[in-house]
């Protein structure tokens, strides 16, 4: 790697596959539940189960893996990243 620019990409290049893990896991065990007991046409997501809960929005079954990936990526890489460069650093002896 030529400079800390390649390196930054490399850090979240490997959160990515590593969030990518979490959603091929829990999508794995979501398509047995589906090839178990059925296969829904959409899925209602809900805040909560209350009256005044907010509605998300009827998922289709297709979708749920983009936006389960998207919300972590959103989430949860910056952190990741962050964590990643300081345990390199750490490493590194640098600071």
């Amino acid at each position: 790697m030529k400079d800390t620019n390649q390196v930054q990409k490399a850090l979240e290049s490997k959160a990515k596959k590593e969030l990518q893990r979490v959603v091929d896991s829990f999508v794995i065990e979501l398509n047995k539940l589906n090839n178990t007991y059925r296969s829904p046409n959409f899925y209602h997501m809900t805040e909560s189960r209350s009256t005044s809960a907010k509605e998300f929005s009827c998922i289709r079954p297709g979708c749920v893996e983009t936006i389960l990936k998207d919300m972590l990526v959103e989430a949860y890489l910056e952190p990741m990243v962050n964590k990643k460069t300081q345990e390199l650093l750490n490493k590194l002896e640098l600071i």
